[in-house]
């Protein structure tokens, strides 16, 4: 026998629930209460018997693409297309089919499709708050935060109490960096609908990031506890312990979510992150484990591909980490990154032809790539293409300016040019962005090695500072520990100094 006290831990729904309603819009009023508390699939059934009675109830067709959006079911989703189409032929002056359709769309990540039916919805009926409220999702799934808040506010305007579209708004608040803005949101839609299950669980992310760890995980588990079967919850916790250090409890979480049984997606990528755990502890062996399983799982997953492809890349594992490049963009054509690493590995392989390939495709998905215009100038550099292996560098200078990596391929492009003060100012320079940059420290050793050589004075103490600074980076990696110790041997410094600097000298720090 439950506990009398249990029900009031949710007395509206009780309410609801208790009135047994019978009529259409008491039905869709309980569907709307399972849905704010994220129960999709009490939903559903009560959604379906709506629409059974009236197949053309604009509201009722919204919430059920709610509930069946959640889980993302892919052929679900095209048999409530299917049916919306038909719907919206039977009355092409009708407004909400088209909504509908525009929603359908972006549950559907087809953002295109998605404003296509937004905006002919908006021209039969500019009136209708759930248009706007979705030209907005729409515009926040694009990263247009300012235009988002533009149209949740004029949602708003219409319907002033509604706890999604106040929700929505708080999201567009914090991404505009007006964190009080979006505190006040959220706060306003847990007002509006005290069991809002997002509306806690967007709050409670939020804290997070701010860095209230206690308030912001009783916000996480006051959505669960509305929800226990959400994944979400179970996924920002095990971030946030992941983040922490808290590695074990992280996993915790992950392994409950496993025990709860949620749809494939999910599963794989907890499989995922647990991949990741095991890969941050070490156990390289555990990660691709659960790495495997995730893309057995979810067979059109492309990260997992990724993440094996990482490891067999670490590991100079050429030949594997090419296979699960591949496999990876067989499931993600356009994954500029993918191509990146792919690009590197078969410059390994010596294939610079199809490597740069590789670099020139993932400029084609994403010209902002950056990395690809370093991997085109190493291709371009093997072939003594030097003015080419130039203008790559500087192609990658103008898109990320401040990063090391660009700098140090700076270095090394004009060290191949035969200009050792740049290239030396040029490592230097990767450095100072990022003091454990060990290509760079390396370069920059031989770089005023080789001045030195030409006759330059007063750089030896340089060269030992940057060999010393190598030495300490790799202390632990005996090949390259080997190689530092050595060059600083050449340089006149005595063993047992290096071996105390290798016991003394703290981490180098930015």
């Amino acid at each position: 026998m439950p506990r009398p006290w249990l029900q009031l831990l949710d007395p509206s729904l009780n309410t609801l629930k208790a009135a047994e309603p019978s009529t259409l819009e008491g039905q869709l009023a309980l569907a709307k209460a399972f849905n704010a508390r994220a129960r999709h699939a009490e939903a559903c059934e009560l959604l379906d018997k709506v629409l059974a009675q009236d197949r053309t109830h604009g509201e009722a067709w919204f919430e059920r693409i709610v509930a069946e959006g959640e889980g993302f079911d892919g052929e679900s989703l095209q048999n409530l297309h299917r049916d919306l189409e038909a719907i919206r032929d039977e009355n092409p002056q009708d407004a909400t089919p088209r909504r509908n359709l525009g929603y359908l769309r972006l549950i559907q990540q087809r953002p295109d499709d998605a404003e296509r039916a937004l905006r002919q919805a908006l021209e039969r009926n500019g009136q209708d708050p759930r248009t706007l409220e979705l030209l907005g999702l729409l515009a926040l799934q694009r990263d247009h935060a300012q235009e988002a808040k533009g149209w949740f506010l004029k949602a708003l305007t219409l319907q002033p109490k509604d706890p999604r579209t106040l929700r929505l708004l708080g999201l567009a608040c914090e991404e505009l960096g007006d964190a009080r803005g979006a505190e006040t949101q959220f706060l306003a839609a847990l007002e509006m609908e005290p069991c809002h299950f997002w509306g806690w669980h967007s709050l409670g992310e939020f804290l997070l990031r701010r860095g209230e760890v206690d308030e912001g995980m009783r916000c996480i588990h006051r959505a669960r506890s509305l929800q226990v079967r959400e994944p979400a919850s179970y996924f920002i916790l095990a971030e946030l312990f992941s983040e922490q250090g808290h590695l074990e409890m992280a996993m915790a979480e992950l392994h409950k979510l496993l025990l709860l049984g949620p749809t494939t997606p999910m599963i794989a990528e907890a499989y995922a992150m647990l991949g990741e755990i095991r890969r941050d502890l070490g156990d390289r062996e555990g990660a691709v484990s659960y790495f495997t399983l995730a893309s057995e799982t979810d067979p059109k997953a492309s990260t997992p591909w990724y993440a094996l492809g990482e490891l067999a890349r670490e590991d100079q594992r050429w030949d594997d980490a090419l296979r699960c490049y591949q496999e990876a963009l067989e499931r993600d054509p356009e994954a500029a990154d993918v191509k990146v690493q792919r690009g590197y590995v078969l410059f390994q392989l010596g294939n610079l032809e199809e490597s740069e390939r590789s670099f020139l495709s993932a400029l084609e998905s994403d010209p902002g790539e950056y990395s690809a215009y370093l991997g085109l100038g190493e291709c371009y550099r093997m072939q003594n293409r030097h003015e080419d292996q130039l203008r790559m560098v500087q192609e990658a200078m103008v898109l990320a300016p401040e990063d090391a990596d660009v700098w140090n391929a700076q270095g090394v492009a004009m060290e191949v040019a035969g200009k050792l003060r740049e290239a030396t100012e040029a490592y230097e320079h990767a450095l100072s962005i990022d003091p454990l940059h060990r290509k760079a420290a390396n370069n920059l050793g031989f770089a005023l090695e080789k001045r030195m050589a030409s006759g330059e004075a007063d750089l030896r103490e340089a060269a030992v500072n940057a060999w010393k600074r190598r030495l300490i980076i790799c202390r632990d990696e005996g090949q390259s520990m080997k190689m530092a110790m050595e060059h600083l041997v050449k340089l006149d410094i005595e063993e047992p100094l290096i071996l105390r600097w290798l016991d003394t000298e703290a981490p180098i720090a930015g």
